[in-house]
């Protein structure tokens, strides 16, 4: 509609143009006698001159800017069909996406149709391991155990003492599809008071160990498995603290071994056999290990009367055997059990001792109420190469006759305070 009334109105302008012109012309015609007469030429003063000079110049000024007007005309009438196919184009594109949007609504709803529920129970609050991976879990307990012991004329005799003992137990395991592994660490250490002020070591240990199984989907797994034992602090031969029979890394056990678990599916029991395996004792303390203690080869003098330290490393070869289990005898009483043997292939022995090192751990867990429970733990040791002395009496003297392989026992009962995570 404005294209058309620009035109009505472009058109009026050219009519009153040739309007102007032809009533110019007839009336030239009609008077041009009289025009080009001399009394004409009296009549064209130099005003009259002057306005139909400048009638002339506004003419041209107008017809300028009719075509002007004109040419505007027709690039407005060109955008107006530019503009009328793009917004035919927008109108296809948006349509285009609202067809895009729906489908892609419902693909989604067809996904989480798929996806399961959510559990309703609530989810166990996460930790900083479970936020960086997924598959990774933390877990553990540590607290102070505590025995005490008060006599006061006793007649059956006695010692007044008490005993306090700190320990740790940390678990991390990264559980994948088709793999595992577990990291156990589990420390202690307790000392004890007498009465006339002595203070004894009571507790002492540094238990690492690495695992890693390939899931079969079976009860039978292949398995990487590596254990580390030490102490903390330096043993003695109680109440004699000036012979020192042990320190750290004096003697300290590295095995590493490859083999199969079998378990059962609520991990109550387990066993790990590996037919080879490798152990490292290491005796860095030099006067033990010049000692021979602990299976290492001991200083001597060679024929030049020079003196040869005793080795620090023993190396040997072997089968390995872990044990686990786990079983919960009452409403709030558990039993734990951890059962670890190694067979030396390597060692040769003449005096028909046998060449099997044991070490078996029993916990009895009594809980009292969420951070109290009294703790029976009894640990039974033996290693063919960890000796004791045999002490006879000759004319009146206790003298060390022999040295040899004893079994080890430990035992000890105590309230515990312990928190769990």
């Amino acid at each position: 509609m404005l294209v058309l009334r620009k035109a009505k109105e472009f058109g009026m302008h050219i009519g009153k143009r040739f309007a102007t012109l032809f009533l110019l012309m007839v009336f030239l015609t009609v008077n041009g006698n009289f025009l080009f007469s001399q009394n004409a030429k009296n009549l064209m003063t130099p005003c009259i001159d002057s306005i139909f000079r400048n009638t002339m110049d506004y003419l041209e000024i107008k017809n300028s800017l009719v075509r002007q007007q004109f040419d505007i005309l027709q690039k407005e009438k060109q955008i107006g069909k530019t503009l009328s196919v793009l917004n035919r184009h927008n109108t296809e594109i948006v349509s285009e996406k609202q067809i895009i949007e729906g489908e892609l609504k419902a693909i989604n709803r067809h996904i989480d149709s798929l996806i399961p529920p959510r559990p309703v129970e609530r989810r166990p609050k996460a930790n900083i391991l479970d936020i960086i991976n997924e598959g990774l879990t933390f877990s553990g307990n540590f607290g102070l155990n505590i025995n005490q012991l008060a006599l006061s004329n006793w007649a059956a005799g006695g010692e007044s003492s008490s005993t306090g003992k700190a320990f740790a137990n940390l678990t991390l395991t990264n559980n994948k599809k088709r793999h595992e592994s577990k990291f156990i660490g589990s420390f202690a250490f307790g000392i004890s008071r007498f009465s006339d002020k002595r203070v004894e070591k009571a507790d002492d240990k540094i238990d690492l160990s690495y695992s890693y199984s390939r899931r079969s989907g079976k009860l039978i797994n292949f398995s990487l498995v590596s254990t580390f034992n030490t102490q903390f602090a330096d043993g003695y031969t109680y109440p004699n603290d000036s012979v020192r029979i042990s320190s750290f890394f004096a003697p300290a056990y590295l095995t590493v071994s490859a083999g199969y678990t079998f378990k059962t599916k609520k991990d109550v029991f387990q066993a790990y056999v590996s037919p080879l395996a490798g152990k490292v004792t290491f005796v860095m303390a030099q006067e033990l290990a010049d000692q021979g203690k602990y299976g290492v080869k001991p200083g001597y003098y060679d024929a030049d009367s020079t003196y040869i330290h005793g080795e620090n490393i023993a190396p040997a070869l072997g089968a390995n055997i872990i044990i686990n289990f786990k079983h919960d005898i009452g409403k709030n009483i558990s039993y734990a059990t951890l059962l670890n043997c190694f067979y030396n292939y390597s060692e040769k022995r003449d005096d028909g001792r046998v060449k099997i090192d044991v070490n078996w751990e029993n916990t009895i867990n009594f809980v009292i109420n969420k951070s109290i429970s009294a703790v029976l733990f009894v640990h039974l040791k033996y290693d063919h190469n960890t000796t004791f002395p045999v002490y006879e009496t000759i004319e009146g003297v206790e003298t060390v006759v022999d040295n040899v392989p004893k079994l080890q026992f430990k035992e000890s009962l105590g309230i515990a305070l312990v928190h769990k995570f």
